[in-house]
């Protein structure tokens, strides 16, 4: 459990030792403690045997009154011993968080050029996180997307804008690592999105195992949010320090980058975007080598290797989902060839 457990709640089979408990839970009208679910990767130390798990956000989502504290562990990379699951030590990320800005993909752990060990590690809420491993510091937070409105709390008296919105900053696909560079990459969605609350009584009067998220729409679609229009959306590539949290270069894209990030050893960093686009970068300076549309929307995983025949790139595309406007296609793996000149 990365949220207390509470009388009633399932056991389903032996669980770790852990320090949690309610106090950092205060929760109004006898609310549920929920949410802090995880939903994507997990990352596995085998030196250290340590198991590096990116929890969710709280619920509500958006209604932050319902929830007093640090509403631990949500929105905390949970460090477990992989082989008990008993608790070692946690990273909160967010102090507070009613945007529904998860931890939402498997931390990165790297040695720096200057000979740190780092978790790097980037949430939904638009910034790129360094923590020295050994002395549990957090080196730096550095903005790698638009970020609006990001301390005004949510009301049912009016509507807010923010920035990321619930479905931006980073998703599923983590930060890369460049050794060569000493650069930490990252692609970033930029789609920002407006959220008005229920009042107090109603959301606590939401059935039980119904969506909570306190979004005050009928809308079955809006439980996270009205999102900006598609044309409003962009996306980013952020090249930043390792050591110093600097960023050095960066790249525009007219569609969010949701894709895994290949940085190569020949100083070439493939991504796509959820446009279909395929790019290739100097990974040094940012620039664009190559760029072509190979299919739906790229929000998938993006490969190098070798073969008998010469070295390819392999990128899964197609992506379809209900909150994303995307070309409704055929999901693929495509297949390229580099040639030398």
């Amino acid at each position: 459990y990365l949220v207390p457990k509470q009388p009633g709640d399932p056991t389903r089979g032996p669980e770790g030792v852990s320090p949690l408990d309610t106090s950092s839970w205060d929760v109004a009208g006898g609310s549920p403690i929920s949410g802090g679910a995880t939903w994507t990767s997990y990352t596995l130390d085998p030196t250290t045997g340590l198991l590096y798990v990116p929890g969710g956000n709280p619920a509500p989502d958006f209604a932050a009154a319902l929830r007093g504290g640090a509403n631990l562990y949500a929105d905390s990379v949970v460090v477990l011993d992989a082989k008990t699951g008993a608790y070692h030590t946690h990273f909160k990320l967010m102090p507070k968080d009613w945007h529904d800005w998860d931890i939402s993909s498997a931390p990165a752990l790297v040695t720096t050029a200057s000979g740190k060990r780092v978790m790097l590690v980037a949430p939904k809420d638009g910034h790129l996180y360094g923590f020295d491993l050994d002395t549990k510091e957090r080196l730096y937070r550095v903005p790698v997307t638009a970020v609006e409105n990001a301390d005004v709390l949510f009301s049912a008296e009016k509507s807010v804008h923010f920035c990321p919105g619930s479905v931006g900053g980073a998703e599923w696909n983590g930060p890369a690592y460049d050794p060569q560079n000493n650069l930490v990459l990252v692609g970033e969605v930029q789609w920002c999105t407006t959220v008005r609350i229920e009042h107090t009584r109603k959301i606590e009067d939401t059935a039980n195992f119904t969506p909570w998220s306190a979004e005050d729409s009928i809308n079955p679609f809006n439980m996270w949010g009205q999102a900006d229009p598609v044309f409003q959306w962009a996306g980013w590539l952020y090249a930043v320090d390792a050591d110093s949290g600097q960023w050095r270069w960066r790249a525009r894209t007219n569609y969010p980058v949701q894709s895994g990030v290949a940085p190569t050893a020949g100083g070439v960093v493939f991504f796509g975007d959820m446009g279909g686009n395929l790019y290739a970068l100097d990974a040094d300076t940012g620039r664009k080598l190559w760029g072509e549309k190979i299919g739906g929307a790229i929000g998938g995983g993006v490969i190098t290797y070798t073969t008998p025949q010469g070295q390819r790139v392999a990128a899964a595309t197609g992506l379809t989902e209900v909150l994303w406007p995307t070309e409704i296609t055929t999901a693929n793996v495509s297949i390229l060839g580099l040639v030398n000149n």
